[in-house]
């Protein structure tokens, strides 16, 4: 019954001990070599430690995280490849490829940066998460911390903090997402030991004080359930617990109350040793009889068997009234539901049937087979709905400060340098990706270090749009061609506007009109840009000027427009238009302070070479010069509400 925290581990556990596991059964003659081979090139003096690290790790992998002789070769092994004695070549040959990829794998952790982790908490969970496809490493790698956290008062006083901060936003949280329970209860104990040791010493004690009345009080409430579980014929182990020190602790804060007055202090678990058929029957059946005795509270109750967690976690919970008046949870699960809901999905192929359509739930089915044969899996598989929570198409890219971005597995370092900034991504010319010069179309991995590289005189051109991938940086890329666009048509115009003046004509629209049929353009802005892009040659004006202009043919005087019917006839025919939504700020579009426009207001849209859009109304003291002289910068708004 008592809570408090003690290592597990008692005595020395030798090569032999690790040996006489059921799953090492066929690969202890491998085992004994990689060992041997271990103890030979570990340095003087640190001989026993090493091999004690490595004998208790591989205890916590193989009866915490259900894995074998591979993962185990693997932690035997790696202290050497650390060190350069055996290269990734040869451990491959000598013990095989799954046994390299898996010490690659946890060279990959380990060389992951986390001092940013405060700040991307959650993209560093994603990160490891997916930084290998064998989801063997990360349990490795959380057995390494299990063994870490056990031995923190071995490490400096800078690294046991560092080890403790990393447990907590990380590994923590990834054991919850991973359903393994046991190993979260007891990282959550010892964080919380080395970090508010106060805390944690009072409540100790306070359940140390407490223990003979609690052991009594458990007995008493036990007692009946167990008689008639007996009587129904029911084969049952019955646990009692107090909460873990961590919960009980955020129960106090949470209720805002003392100790003593946690009213859901007390659990039992009830694991029934039965079969896998009519396990939620008969679990049900338990809770029947559990209830006809103590008074549950309904609001309480949690069916986890009819819909199990993500995880795999599946299991009945209820909270009922008990002698004197106290609260007390029970969980009512089957033995087969016990072992899942301490080592999460990592039990789950110890009971797959030949039959899987008579698995109600096939959680993490592609990730059982990989922990049972990860060398006959393929990758390239369809991903179910569960494992998403493990693969997705997410990746995790590392700027050179050690912060961590979030993109989709394809985007390209194009893609990453807009996502930094918009400036960066528009003078973006390749990037250093983990040291190595690389294009912009190169597809980044999960878990590289990118730095991009740019120039002042780089700027967007239309191939990157087959570069880049994300929506959103296609449209960047886009606007930024337009705003370029309108660049060049300014200088254009200047150049006809020069060339004109300086062969004595008038800069007037029936000349402007006259060089537009002779370039064979469509209209006025393809004039401008095609001479502000250097396609047409200046020289040509000249003689286009010089070819007799058409008379007009005499014709009755329109109708004179009001100056709003002039904004909408420049602006009809353009495909392109502007939504406003007041409630919405915009990077795109501002509202003109000359005027000021409200919603309901007739309005225009100007785009600035400088400012990006401008909103106007038709009404503007200012909109009579924009139309006149800019028309190819006019584009149509609309106020969200459809009225123009």
């Amino acid at each position: 019954m008592m809570n408090t925290l003690q290592d597990p581990f008692s005595g020395d556990f030798t090569l032999e001990n690790l040996l006489e596991y059921e799953e090492l059964s066929r690969d202890r003659t491998i085992l004994r070599k990689a060992f041997a081979l271990m103890l030979n090139h570990i340095d003087m003096g640190e001989d026993d430690d090493h091999a004690q690290m490595v004998l208790d790790t591989a205890r916590i992998i193989l009866e915490d995280l259900n894995l074998g002789a591979e993962s185990v070769q693997c932690l035997m092994l790696k202290n050497l490849a650390d060190k350069g004695i055996l290269t990734p070549a040869a451990i491959e040959i000598e013990f095989g490829k799954p046994v390299r990829e898996l010490i690659d794998g946890i060279h990959k952790l380990e060389r992951v940066d986390t001092k940013k982790y405060n700040t991307n908490r959650e993209n560093f969970i994603g990160l490891l998460l997916t930084l290998s496809p064998d989801i063997r490493v990360l349990l490795i790698r959380l057995g390494m911390r299990l063994y870490d956290m056990r031995h923190l008062s071995g490490y400096a006083s800078e690294k046991q903090g560092q080890i403790a901060g990393e447990t907590k936003a990380l590994y923590i949280p990834i054991t919850h997402r991973l359903g393994l329970y046991r190993i979260k209860h007891e990282l959550e104990d010892r964080v919380m030991r080395f970090t508010d040791l106060k805390t944690y010493g009072l409540i100790e004690q306070k359940l140390a004080e407490t223990r003979t009345g609690r052991e009594q009080y458990f007995a008493d409430f036990i007692q009946p359930i167990e008689s008639r579980l007996i009587e129904n014929g029911f084969d049952c182990e019955i646990k009692g617990r107090v909460k873990s020190i961590p919960s009980i602790y955020r129960k106090m804060q949470t209720q805002k109350v003392e100790f003593e007055k946690v009213y859901d202090l007390f659990a039992i678990r009830i694991i029934l040793n039965h079969t896998l058929e009519n396990e939620a029957a008969d679990c049900w059946k338990i809770y029947s009889l559990v209830t006809d005795i103590y008074t549950p509270n309904p609001r309480r109750l949690r069916d986890w068997i009819s819909f199990p967690k993500p995880t795999g976690y599946e299991s009945l919970h209820t909270t009922v009234i008990g002698p004197q008046g106290r609260w007390v949870e029970v969980q009512i699960r089957t033995r087969r539901m016990d072992e899942i809901a301490e080592k999460g999905y990592a039990a789950h192929w110890k009971y797959k049937t030949g039959d899987r359509t008579a698995i109600k739930t096939d959680m993490y089915a592609e990730i059982r087979e990989m922990l049972e044969n990860p060398t006959q899996v393929s990758l390239e598989k369809s991903i179910s709905r569960e494992k998403k929570a493990l693969y997705s198409d997410e990746i995790f890219i590392f700027t050179p400060t050690g912060d961590l971005k979030k993109m989709k597995l394809g985007y390209s370092v194009l893609d990453f340098a807009f996502e930094i900034h918009t400036e960066i991504g528009s003078s973006c010319t390749g990037a250093m990706v983990n040291g190595k010069m690389v294009p912009l179309r190169y597809i980044l991995q999960n878990g590289d270090t990118v730095k991009i590289l740019t120039a002042k005189n780089q700027k967007p051109n239309p191939g990157w749009l087959e570069i880049a991938k994300s929506p959103r940086n296609i449209a960047r890329i886009k606007h930024a061609l337009k705003m370029e666009s309108y660049k060049e048509a300014d200088w254009g115009k200047e150049i006809i506007k020069n060339k004109v003046l300086q062969h004595g004509y008038e800069f007037t629209d029936p000349v402007i009109n006259k060089l537009v049929v002779y370039f064979n353009c469509e209209n006025i802005l393809e004039l401008y840009q095609r001479f502000g892009e250097g396609k047409a040659d200046p020289l040509k004006i000249k003689k286009a000027l010089q070819e007799p202009l058409q008379e007009p043919v005499p014709m009755v005087p329109p109708k004179e427009e009001t100056f709003p019917e002039t904004v909408s006839n420049v602006m009809a025919g353009k495909d392109d238009y502007v939504i406003i939504d007041p409630k919405i700020k915009s990077l795109h579009y501002q509202f003109a302070r000359c005027c000021h426009p409200s919603p309901g207001d007739p309005i225009f849209a100007f785009v600035s070479i400088t400012q990006g859009i401008k909103i106007h109304k038709t009404t503007c003291s200012n909109a009579h010069q924009l139309v006149t002289r800019y028309p190819y910068r006019i584009l149509e708004a609309r106020w969200k509400s459809g009225k123009p």
